[in-house]
């Protein structure tokens, strides 16, 4: 197939997938496999469910990060009730343990989860009013000020010379001074620029939702029903040409999911023609979305990726880093041209 060398696996895991994969020794290298079959793993923040808070994205990625080397591994944060600047330091940190395999998973929280969120936090200045036009707004801010930290080192910022004990050239460094509806960011970053110098930026997306990816996203994850599959991807396409799209399909059919996003049919041959469907229709991937880990990662690594790789849709991934992979663009430092 032609697109097979473009089209690509990914997989969500949960705090029940790390309780697993942390007794790898007894799954006979289960997480080994994931890592070789998947092209990347997302890992969904767990703050303000409404049934206690969950897992930490962001502290999960670098315990995966650091035990993987294929897989870029894309780590969630609520982006509009943490601060920004702590999470571009957080995925630039991840991007150097991973070698370049990091992405951010923006998660904005809105309607009960915002709620909970602000409860959570408390009454303190900087978050929100709960209202989809002020949650959007802090969203789009929040993207916009971690990719200015991001650039605020340059490539060649860190010297390194001993005998001159010259170790950071400050002229290398960009001042970012941010200002915001809600919150200020003054920079530069106290991390060097990522590897990838920008790691990527997912959202996940659904019909209707009132917080949509604007063009600072990289990869959208299309939470939608078959009947407005479709229709999602051609608007998405029509608007954002760039963005990378990927279907969200459930496993196991007992799951809440079953009425709102596609799921497997326990039939690879099905599943394979869904893969042929879904790419010919322009989307990029799939993400997969295991809920019985116990019973579900075993299935994805040792009988569904191997049938799509026989079938030869699976390909083996190109490039080292995350944005390689995706084949995005190389990220050209702004700071850097504008000083040119």
């Amino acid at each position: 197939m032609t697109f097979a060398a473009n089209f690509h696996f990914g997989i969500d895991l949960d705090h029940h997938s790390h309780d697993l994969l942390r007794h790898d020794g007894k799954t006979n290298g289960l997480l080994q496999r994931l890592d070789e079959g998947f092209d990347l793993i997302t890992l969904e923040d767990g703050f303000a469910l409404s049934a206690g808070d969950g897992l930490d994205a962001i502290l999960f990625a670098n315990w995966l990060g650091a035990r993987t080397s294929h897989a870029g591994i894309v780590a969630g944060a609520p982006i509009n009730f943490l601060e920004p600047f702590h999470v571009s330091t957080a995925i630039a940190t991840l991007d150097y343990v991973t070698d370049g395999r990091a992405g951010l998973l923006v998660q904005p929280l809105e309607g009960n989860r915002a709620v909970a969120a602000r409860r959570a936090t408390g009454e303190l200045n900087g978050y929100p009013e709960n209202n989809n036009s002020a949650l959007e707004l802090d969203f789009d801010e929040a993207i916009d000020v971690i990719r200015q930290l991001w650039d605020s080192w340059d490539d060649d910022a860190i010297i390194r010379d001993p005998e001159s004990q010259r170790f950071i050239d400050g002229t290398k460094l960009r001042y970012v001074d941010f200002r915001g509806a809600n919150f200020n960011v003054l920079g530069p970053s106290i991390t060097p620029r990522p590897p990838q110098g920008q790691p990527v930026i997912a959202a996940i997306v659904g019909p209707g939702d009132s917080i949509l990816p604007t063009s600072a996203v990289d990869l959208a994850f299309l939470r939608a029903s078959e009947s407005e599959l479709l229709s999602l991807v051609r608007g998405l396409k029509s608007r954002h040409p760039e963005l990378r799209l990927f279907a969200d399909i459930g496993i196991g059919a007992d799951e809440p999911e079953k009425d709102t996003i596609p799921q497997w049919k326990s039939d690879v041959e099905t599943t394979i023609s869904q893969a042929r469907a879904l790419a010919a229709a322009g989307l990029d991937g799939i993400r997969f979305l295991p809920r019985q880990p116990e019973r579900d990662l075993a299935l994805l690594a040792d009988h569904i990726l191997p049938a799509l790789r026989d079938a030869g849709l699976a390909q083996p991934g190109h490039g080292s880093t995350l944005r390689d992979r995706l084949s995005l663009p190389a990220a050209v430092n702004r700071y850097a041209v504008a000083a040119a």
